[in-house]
């Protein structure tokens, strides 16, 4: 316990806080359950981004397939899905995790403050990379910036930002990967009340 009043106040409000928004589906397990087909899609749509913007600006060194000739079709009508269905996938993994936010401090350490700024980094990243996109296949582009260049960009600094989170969360991403089931819990790793198991504990 902090001997500072105020650093001690804000804690405890703190505390109450993730006590109240405390829930059984807001676990670890969740996170990493919502985290894999976020990042598969999150995949899927950097490579076949990937893949066209290589075709639409070719190196020299490179020779592309010209059979099938729909596989383009293919390619782009994957990188639509996925990047559609990243807008929802991310909303849910935020949804799982946001409590987190109110932790106090809210910087432990190196690693920490490392896995904050790149989870920062991913999910506004995302979100204009997803919003632009989505804009894109309407044709309109109410913006003064290219929208291949920054689209192109962001892509990059969205799958760097990613592989800084996945190395700092490794260990949690490991234990957690293929469990069924588990006690209510912070994504901190310590176990908290419920509201209904504070109020019990009230009584």
């Amino acid at each position: 316990m902090s001997d500072d009043p105020l650093d001690s106040a804000l804690a405890d409000r703190a505390r109450r806080l993730q006590r109240s928004l405390a829930s059984p589906v807001r676990n670890t397990r969740m996170a990493v359950v919502i985290g894999r087909l976020l990042g598969l899609a999150v995949v899927l749509c950097f490579l076949t981004g990937l893949y066209s913007h290589l075709l639409q600006e070719p190196p020299d060194w490179i020779t592309f397939p010209t059979r099938p000739t729909e596989l383009y079709r293919w390619t782009q009508g994957i990188h639509v899905t996925a990047g559609t269905a990243i807008f929802p996938l991310l909303l849910a993994k935020l949804w799982s995790v946001y409590p987190r936010l109110f932790a106090w401090p809210p910087v432990t350490s190196w690693p920490n403050a490392l896995e904050r700024l790149s989870i920062g980094a991913l999910v506004s990243a995302t979100l204009l990379e997803v919003v632009i996109g989505l804009i894109n296949t309407y044709q309109w582009y109410p913006w003064p910036f290219s929208f291949r260049a920054v689209h192109y960009g962001l892509a990059w600094v969205i799958v760097g930002s990613l592989l800084v989170h996945v190395a700092v969360k490794l260990p949690e991403i490991r234990e957690h990967w293929r469990r069924t089931a588990e006690e209510p819990e912070d994504l901190s790793g310590e176990e908290i009340e419920t509201p209904a198991e504070h109020a019990e504990e009230k009584s």
